[in-house]
């Protein structure tokens, strides 16, 4: 719908005659200060942690993004955290927070949705019947508020041309929750330098986290291969700019405790049920 609007006002323009696209920055604005929120809140999560254990990072590089003006955000250590421990906390806080946030917005964002005014609710962005069906956790979400069978559709269906010209206008505090839900379980991947990656590191030991990555990259590239444009962007993200292993902390010889190991648990129960699509 805004693709379509947004190339009809671009025709206009290219054909010298009166155009209007003020509106699309009505669009964009929520969606982009929600998500900077979120990603706010990530990196906060960071700088505590590394606060806490007296480890000095980088200022976050944002990656920009054509949807929601940023990608995600790339933190890097300047001097090796302390210990496991400390290199665990510091890689888990950002992508909690982060999360705790999307759910946040999602779930107050279709609660908006639900109790707007019809005339409000006809001018909200919407997002692709498809893209909400990519994630069982986002989607459940989205389902328990809008009401049961908001994203169902029959099994022969699916993939259909029909379906792919479904759209769900949303207000844009939940489409910014439910992006902000997939990009931040990417994130706890055990791949490159990754939170997900260092996170890795510290269970595993570098030789075994460097051969999981390899294998959850391999497998990213093949699912993105297979039509999910999602995975194949972030595998090409990855190489370029977040490959291989973190610095050594100064310390790798001590484990983490059990009770992390367990949080690292629950975190990827959520990233999997974040990333797997609805059945």
């Amino acid at each position: 719908d805004i693709m379509k609007r947004t190339e009809e006002q671009m025709s206009l323009a290219e054909a010298n005659m009166a155009y209007d696209l003020s509106w699309l920055t009505d669009f964009a604005a929520p969606i982009f200060l929600s998500f900077l929120g979120i990603q706010i809140a990530h990196e906060a999560g960071h700088r505590v942690a590394a606060a806490a254990y007296g480890t000095n990072i980088t200022l976050p590089t944002f990656v920009p993004s054509l949807v929601t003006g940023l990608t995600s955000s790339i933190t890097t250590f300047k001097t090796p955290p302390k210990n496991n421990e400390a290199m665990f906390d510091f890689a888990i806080a950002g992508p909690l927070c982060g999360i705790i946030a999307s759910l946040s917005a999602l779930y107050f964002g279709l609660e908006m949705t639900v109790f707007t005014d019809a005339a409000s609710y006809a001018k909200f962005p919407a997002l692709p019947l498809q893209v909400l069906r990519q994630s069982s956790l986002g989607g459940g979400i989205v389902e328990g508020v809008l009401g049961q069978g908001a994203l169902s559709v029959p099994d022969a269906a699916l993939g259909s041309q029909a379906i792919a010209n479904i759209n769900i206008p949303l207000h844009p505090l939940a489409i910014a929750g439910y992006i902000g839900l997939i990009i931040n379980s990417l994130s706890l991947l055990p791949i490159g330098t990754t939170d997900g990656g260092r996170i890795a590191l510290t269970l595993f030991g570098r030789g075994l986290k460097l051969v999981i990555g390899q294998v959850f990259l391999l497998l990213m590239f093949i699912l993105g291969l297979s039509g999910s444009d999602l995975f194949l962007f972030y595998f090409s993200f990855i190489v370029f700019f977040q490959n291989g292993n973190e610095i050594p902390a100064k310390n790798e010889y001590d484990e983490i405790s059990y009770a992390r190991v367990l949080l690292a648990t629950g975190m990827g129960v959520v990233t999997l049920l974040s990333l797997i699509p609805m059945s």
